[in-house]
């Protein structure tokens, strides 16, 4: 038999074989339905079956969820998948004898929605036996969390009113690692990575999650590690930590937001400081720019949804700027006369007006690199202030930065600032990067002090951002709290060490 003849009979006994274990598993019981709120449907065959709390879903289902409808589905593998209104989730084959013994395998097919799921045994020893099929790419795993969009054109957008994000698929992982497969290229992304597979392309990694994507998420409260219960700071960074961790089961949000500001236009990343109360730090679309700048383009007033500070009759002090580190400008208020409302996390408004205002900002980071590691040195800071006594000191280094784009982390080493005769406070640490941004808020810094004149030190933290094309600045506001309920803070921009530090 010819070569060609015999690779012919061969392919045509597999594609039979493959139709007859479909045929086999069609009917084979796959999970079942934990949480089915407003219409959900699983197509199967001619027929559709109305899903409810305990009903099976079979492979060979199309599971449907209607207009301001979800679904959670538990697995024969003890995966778990959180089915977005408006989705059509296809289980494709599914096989799994209640073992890893090399027969189990899993395909789903996204047809239009979203999800969110924790991955069961299925694919923890062999990842090709897992896969998510959309339009755009087939997602594998590496043992994972994650959450997967499909947008057609038009559909997803930020507001009703703003414009739409460009069709593909959106992808989030909150834990492990997910493979994005294409004809035009192959990429791979791990924690707090988030990418965008559109039509006909290659995945591009993106600097932030999109808001439909995204978990709607409060800054968490600073507290010290084994600290009293009755004990308390005044210092409460407004920062998005990432995805939540899920329950048993965990609950679908139905509104997503991270305000990471637009994907696709140029933004402006930022971090305020006011020395008593909140933390800001967000990045920006450039046409929502919450900055009022003077000729200098230094900062005389900002309104954001939780801070709304003026200038005033008071002075701004120890500004500056650097043009090559992603355009960083930094400055700190300074004396009686300012305005400074906030808003805090409990929905509180409290005022600081006249006290220690420290800003910077820059451009927000385009084309963030996926790997390699960059260290940044300093270029010029705000002088620490301290909020109980009002005293002004010195920013004796502004340490070292360093960014492993390879594995999305931050750290600080070497930072230390002089306050009075004789107290050195230093601080280190590091921490993940979500798109732009990254704070220690949650996990704590490493912060110390010596010499006869410290305070009782609780606390430290940084947090800030990464600037510039391919990033050229990172923009770092610190804090150490102190008793009783002081804080002592500042500002320092870096830009890249060329060619070493």
């Amino acid at each position: 038999m010819p070569r060609h003849a015999a690779f012919v009979t061969v392919a045509r006994a597999i594609l039979a074989l493959m139709l007859a274990l479909a045929a086999g598993v069609a009917s084979a019981q796959a999970g079942r339905v934990v949480l089915a709120v407003g219409d959900v449907v699983a197509v199967r065959g001619a027929d559709r079956v109305r899903l409810a709390a305990g009903t099976s879903v079979l492979a060979g289902d199309a599971v449907v969820t209607g207009a301001s409808s979800h679904a959670q589905i538990r697995f024969a593998d003890d995966a778990l998948v959180a089915l977005k209104p408006d989705t059509e989730f296809r289980i494709e084959t599914y096989v799994y004898n209640g073992r890893v013994d090399g027969n189990e395998r899993a395909v789903f097919r996204l047809v239009r929605g979203g999800f969110r799921t924790v991955t069961g045994q299925i694919g923890k020893v062999d990842h090709d036996r897992y896969s998510v099929v959309t339009t755009q790419a087939t997602i594998g795993i590496r043992g994972t969390h994650f959450v997967l969009q499909e947008c057609v054109a038009d559909e997803c957008r930020e507001t009703p009113a703003s414009d739409p994000y460009p069709p593909g698929a959106y992808c989030g992982v909150l834990d492990g690692r997910v493979a994005a497969l294409t004809p035009y290229g192959n990429a791979e992304y791990g924690l707090r990575e988030y990418f965008f597979v559109p039509t006909g392309a290659a995945p591009l990694r993106l600097i932030a999650p999109p808001t439909f994507l995204a978990d709607n998420l409060k800054g968490r409260v600073l507290v010290a590690r084994n600290a009293p219960a009755d004990l308390h700071f005044p210092k409460v960074p407004a920062f998005p930590q990432g995805f939540a961790a899920p329950g048993a089961p965990f609950v679908y949000m139905a509104t997503e937001d991270l305000d990471l500001g637009s994907l696709f236009d140029v933004g402006i990343d930022y971090v305020v400081g006011s020395d008593v109360y909140t933390l800001e730090l967000a990045s920006v679309d450039a046409a929502a720019n919450p900055f009022t700048v003077d000729a200098a383009n230094r900062v005389v007033a900002i309104d954001t949804p939780t801070l709304h500070a003026s200038l005033g009759g008071a002075s701004l002090v120890d500004t500056g700027a650097a043009a090559d580190a992603g355009s960083l400008n930094w400055g700190r208020w300074n004396g009686a006369g300012s305005t400074i409302a906030q808003t805090l996390p409990n929905g509180d408004t409290v005022h600081n007006d006249g006290g220690n205002l420290h800003y910077i900002y820059g451009a927000a980071a385009t084309s963030i690199p996926t790997s390699g590691t960059v260290s940044f040195s300093p270029v010029g800071g705000t002088r620490p202030t301290d909020s109980a006594s009002g005293a002004v000191g010195t920013l004796i280094s502004g340490g070292l930065v360093t960014v492993d784009f390879t594995q999305g982390n931050l750290a600080l080493s070497g930072l230390a600032v002089g306050m009075g005769a004789d107290a050195t406070y230093s601080m280190s640490g590091s921490t993940r990067l979500v798109g732009p941004l990254f704070s220690t808020a949650g996990i704590g810094a490493n912060a110390s002090c010596a010499g006869a004149g410290c305070q009782p030190l609780v606390q430290g933290n940084f947090a800030g951002f990464l600037a510039g094309p391919g990033v050229t600045g990172v923009g770092l506001d610190y804090y150490f709290n102190t008793r009783p309920g002081s804080v002592i803070e500042g500002n320092v921009g870096y830009h890249r060490c060329a060619p070493s530090c």
